[in-house]
């Protein structure tokens, strides 16, 4: 099955950066050029992720080849939609041929889950005003109606609570009415904290009362959860840049979560492998016959020359060669 799904391409420096002590808390990474001494397929399942360029519809790939030459020779692995394993490497490769988180990271949030579902019954059992009807209305979503919702204004954030089913929108109706507005809402809140729930009422910013969610923002289930930065990390772009323009507005007390969460998915790629943003030359020792082994519509492929120091990476019609390098944290301004 292949899904076109609209996101944007991840943005990283490249090159070499001279400073003193590494700002740990710095929102920014730095991918350097240099030897890279071990590399694995997990590591071209991130390369996949961060270096696929995805500002314009794309066909999400139904299969996935990699190859690594290294000291010791040729590695290959093929990756097979719905083929996963519940190994991160295997995850990795699931998330990058399907618009559906949930479909990757259900057993990995199952109790999560389960735990979210038991507060949702707790909170209908003891909500129950005379006269009105607490109905629990949309939960769990994909990627591509999350950004749809997202470019036309009706969500504020690229990926949300409800991708993992950890967040559920609440109706309350009179007589069969929905109503859109009542201080009954604000008592849903109430006894939905109570119970250990998130109210989207107190969110700062865009208070949205219709909402509760397991986790109070995506940098907590981040914190819990680090595998989920491989979900997380392809909007970074995105998350930066509201920041971005929040703190030119003067208005960084309201996107303090998104900070949190930019913080967070630094902090867990700071030290890793990565391919540069800026993309090379062809290496001048390739033969041609060497690309008749990357054609296919539907096929994504990442191979990397450990001792040449480059990744080729590849989906669909389009194929770029980059430097390899290490994710470093950039130096404050």
């Amino acid at each position: 099955m292949q899904v076109k799904i609209g996101i944007f391409f991840i943005l990283s420096f490249c090159g070499f950066a001279v400073y003193g002590v590494q700002e740990t808390d710095s929102l920014q990474l730095i991918c350097q050029k240099q030897v890279i001494k071990s590399v694995n397929f997990e590591d071209l399942q991130w390369m996949f992720r961060e270096r696929v360029q995805m500002e314009n519809q794309f066909e999400i790939p139904i299969q996935l080849d990699f190859f690594i030459q290294g000291p010791s020779g040729l590695q290959s692995k093929n990756y097979s939609f719905g083929a996963a394993s519940d190994d991160k490497e295997s995850l990795f490769a699931y998330s990058n041929m399907t618009d559906d988180p949930l479909l990757v990271w259900g057993n990995t949030l199952a109790q999560e889950i389960e735990n979210f579902k038991v507060l949702k019954d707790s909170l209908a059992n003891v909500f129950k005003p005379r006269g009105f009807r607490l109905k629990f209305l949309a939960s769990e979503r994909g990627l591509a109606m999350q950004m749809d919702l997202l470019n036309r204004g009706r969500s504020k954030t690229a990926l949300s609570l409800h991708n993992f089913n950890l967040a559920v929108d609440v109706g309350i109706y009179r007589r069969g009415r929905y109503l859109r507005r009542s201080n009954l809402y604000a008592r849903v809140g109430g006894l939905a904290k109570n119970l250990g729930a998130f109210w989207g009422g107190d969110f700062v910013g865009f208070p949205d009362v219709g909402h509760l969610q397991a986790f109070s923002n995506g940098a907590d289930l981040v914190r819990k959860f680090p595998e989920l930065t491989f979900e997380y990390i392809r909007f970074k772009p995105i998350y930066e840049q509201n920041y971005l323009n929040a703190l030119a507005r003067g208005q960084g007390d309201l996107v303090e979560d998104t900070r949190q969460l930019i913080k967070e998915l630094t902090k867990n790629r700071v030290q890793k492998v990565c391919a540069c943003s800026e993309a090379i030359t062809i290496p001048v020792d390739l033969p041609d016959q060497w690309f008749e082994q990357f054609k296919g519509m539907s096929t994504g492929y990442v191979y990397v020359d450990q001792q040449a120091r480059w990744v080729y990476i590849k989906t669909g019609d389009s194929g770029y060669f980059y430097p390899l390098g290490i994710y470093s944290f950039a130096a404050k301004n």
